[in-house]
């Protein structure tokens, strides 16, 4: 009986064609007129420029000036002047300064600076452009490197490989930097040392690595994903209107005379919406992959993703059809259809990326349907483990569990109108 009370469910949408060229046409259609329209802003074309910079300190500069201090005393004196230039030629204060202290970098160029731990989340957040990692004991090596004929110390350089502008930048800036330190250097330390030592023209070397060895996330594949992740959810509110039709013509009565439990009845909407979802979600990945030539390497991984996906999709027509048994008014659907989604669609990020937002609607993003999806997506598409996406694996698994259970909570146990 239950398998009977699904093909029902399946005929009764095969009976209204109109919703479901809705469903999966629109997508399409969508995806085409905006990578045309928002394709140059997405895929690096535009002329603004904002650069976000984090640095990060494994040590305090200070104290590893004085560690410098105590080991050059004991083969070359250091008086309070030479100390004083010494303070002037802190590596790292010096490229603070020079990206702060100027007035026009700043219309363009934001630091911040970052602890030790932080590092990692920071590579992985997405939310720096370049991330400048200054080593342990940095600023003595350079000191010494001057001064002792120490070994070179390099800075690591972490760039935003899809942003080939502001890398360039930053490789130009930092260059520049090289140069005028090294100057710096020698002018300021050449009449206060022995003369038997020879000044070096230190170089300020840069381990400079991508983010990430990721491929670019060009307009086509970030609209075909964030539009199949919100057309999906309006499965949900074409099938709780539908079962609300049932009970508005006494069928769910019916069904319940017939010693079906409402659980049951409940249940077959529930699998019924999840395996349209899943095929609406194949039919449009499969349509996207010959006409836009997305790819699908890790397909276990999609699956996975549109399963859980499918199953927040069917517990929230179980829940919209909850409310409106509950309520004897199809309310619930049409609200949800005609804003909820519109919502959930802004901030789980299917019309622009939230995190050109704020950082707030980021996080409230990942715990939407959609924008929790459409992040595994991506990263999917950038070649990610099942390792990268356990987090938003985690939140699909969450979401439906607890719409599930409040679906199940709500469904009224009897028949006729409340």
């Amino acid at each position: 009986m239950f398998f009977a009370l699904i093909v029902k469910q399946l005929k009764i949408l095969s009976r209204n064609p109109l919703e479901l060229l809705v469903l999966l046409l629109m997508p399409v259609v969508l995806i085409t007129i905006l990578s045309v329209a928002l394709g140059p802003i997405m895929d690096g074309n535009s002329e603004m420029l904002d650069l976000d910079i984090a640095v990060i300190q494994h040590d305090d500069e200070e104290a590893q000036l004085e560690s410098f201090i105590k080991k050059a005393n004991e083969s070359m004196p250091i008086d309070e002047k030479l100390k004083g230039n010494l303070k002037q030629m802190l590596p790292v204060t010096l490229l603070l300064d020079q990206l702060t202290g100027n007035a026009e970098m700043k219309k363009f160029v934001t630091v911040k600076k970052l602890n030790a731990n932080e590092l990692k989340k920071a590579r992985k957040s997405g939310n720096y452009d370049v991330i400048i990692d200054v080593p342990k004991n940095f600023t003595d090596e350079y000191l010494s490197s001057v001064f002792l004929s120490g070994s070179k110390p390099s800075l690591n350089v972490y760039l935003d490989e899809d942003q080939p502008v502001t890398s360039s930048i930053t490789k130009s800036m930092l260059d520049y930097f090289q140069q005028q330190y090294s100057l710096l250097s020698q002018l300021s330390s050449s009449s206060k040392l022995d003369t038997a030592v020879k000044i070096p023209k230190i170089v300020v070397a840069s381990e400079i690595e991508t983010i990430a060895n990721q491929k670019n996330i060009s307009s086509k594949i970030y609209y075909t994903f964030s539009m199949s992740v919100m057309f999906i959810l309006y499965m949900a509110s074409t099938i709780a209107s539908l079962a609300f039709l049932e009970k508005d013509m006494n069928i769910f009565d019916r069904i319940i005379l017939a010693r079906i439990h409402p659980i049951t009845y409940l249940g077959s909407i529930i699998v019924s919406t999840i395996l349209l979802a899943m095929i609406q979600m194949t039919i449009l990945f499969t349509v996207s992959h010959f006409m836009f030539d997305i790819q699908f390497e890790q397909f276990g991984l999609y699956v996975l993703i549109t399963f859980l996906l499918a199953v927040i999709v069917g517990a929230l027509a179980a829940l919209l059809s909850a409310i409106n048994y509950r309520n004897n008014s199809s309310g619930a659907s049409n609200i949800f259809s005609a804003a909820i989604i519109s919502i959930l669609a802004l901030v789980g990020g299917s019309f622009i990326p939230v995190s050109e937002l704020s950082s707030f609607l980021t996080s409230l993003g990942k715990w939407t349907p959609n924008g929790a999806a459409l992040e595994a997506y991506l990263k999917l598409q950038q070649n990610a483990t099942f390792f990268d996406i356990q987090e938003q694996v985690f939140n699909l698994s969450m979401l439906g569990m607890g719409l599930l259970v409040i679906a199940f909570v709500l469904f009224p146990r009897r028949g006729g109108i409340s």
